[in-house]
């Protein structure tokens, strides 16, 4: 499952894979799927698991965006940093959802538009 989200938390791509596709080529995926959707992107924030001169060289080509790591602390202590919480915090509100909690769904594309769904009760009870 991948998830690309704002500032806010809200989501603007969902890919899901199945389990036999790696996680460092899934962002690379969903931003070629979804590459005019993100013209306005000026900076990826990854995790620390992509690392690396590839995965840089192939966001800035799909979406012309730089790529900022979000490393973790090297103390092995709970801090809360700036902007690492953000894709946590949303698969936290998709995880409300009672079908979420666990992938049990037959199609990719059901569990999608389960997530979906998910969001748009977060926003209705939002706003």
């Amino acid at each position: 499952m991948r998830l690309a989200v704002d500032v806010l938390g809200l989501p603007h791509g969902i890919h899901a894979t199945t389990a036999d596709f790696t996680d460092r080529d899934g962002p690379i995926e969903l931003a070629a799927i979804n590459s005019g959707k993100y013209e306005s992107v000026e900076t990826v924030l990854a995790g620390s698991a992509y690392t690396g001169e590839s995965f840089a060289k192939a966001i800035k080509g799909l979406i012309d965006a730089k790529e900022e790591i979000a490393r973790r602390n090297e103390a092995h202590m709970f801090i809360a940093f700036p902007n690492r919480w953000i894709v946590e915090r949303s698969f936290g509100w998709a995880d409300n959802c009672r079908r979420l909690w666990k992938v049990c769904e037959r199609r990719l594309g059901t569990f999608c538009q389960m997530f979906v769904l998910s969001f748009i009760s977060v926003l209705l009870r939002r706003y």
